[in-house]
């Protein structure tokens, strides 16, 4: 038997980010996975994302690729994992998990609110592709308990960790975790959100080590086999 797809929803882990506290905010489930409790499997890439991937034969597919960093056999699966399945008329993206193996922890993603802060018009000359930026946690955030900043090494903040991970970073911070933040990515001629790819990446031990924490990590945690 081949690979298959999966997708399930975040219900049974508590977390500020999964699908209840969502669906107490106004989410509706999608319509293609319309049960919360069941587990759905495809052998092939479910619709729902496949369209939120460029075509092969749209004009300026090889642009993307391009802009991207991909190379020109990359698969559907790579292009949506840098591109997100973005789509200009609605609000879902698709976000990498934390992914754990053995002791290492990486992911990557784009630093969510540059449009918002005050970062100077030349910010470019303060950020450059494989930059060391530090991650803090933001105790005096009101809106968000959870904030975590990210800032360049001589204190400018260009903006924050996404919420999707702001709670289990923060719960790495938290237990005093080494985390190390490169810039990986640049696109500074596109939308704000799309500014500044970054790839966190950190050594830990057994989650189990931080039982205060576990549930938060474990939210948005895939452990890789070898």
């Amino acid at each position: 038997m081949g690979e298959q797809y999966t997708f399930t929803y975040t219900n049974r882990i508590e977390s500020n980010r999964n699908v209840l506290a969502a669906m107490r905010n106004g989410y509706h489930l999608h319509p293609t996975f319309p049960k919360l409790e069941k587990t759905y499997t495809a052998q092939l890439l479910f619709p729902a994302f496949n369209r939120r991937i460029p075509d092969t034969s749209r004009i300026g597919y090889h642009k993307i690729l391009d802009e991207f960093a991909l190379p020109s056999d990359a698969d559907r699966m790579d292009v949506l994992r840098e591109t997100r399945g973005a789509l200009a008329w609605d609000p879902y993206t698709f976000e990498e998990p934390l992914r754990l193996n053995g002791s290492h922890l990486r992911s990557n993603f784009y630093i969510n609110g540059m449009r918002h802060m005050d970062v100077p018009g030349n910010w470019t000359d303060h950020v450059q592709v494989g930059d060391q930026l530090r991650v803090d946690l933001d105790s005096d955030n009101k809106v968000d308990p959870f904030a975590v900043s990210i800032k360049t090494q001589d204190g400018l903040q260009l903006g924050y960790v996404p919420g999707i991970y702001a709670q289990a970073v923060h719960a790495l911070l938290h237990q005093e975790i080494d985390l190390a933040l490169a810039v990986t990515q640049m696109h500074p001629n596109f939308s704000p959100q799309w500014w500044v790819r970054v790839e966190l990446s950190a050594v830990i031990e057994s989650l189990s080590r931080y039982e205060e924490d576990s549930s938060h990590l474990k939210s948005i945690i895939f452990r890789e086999t070898a």
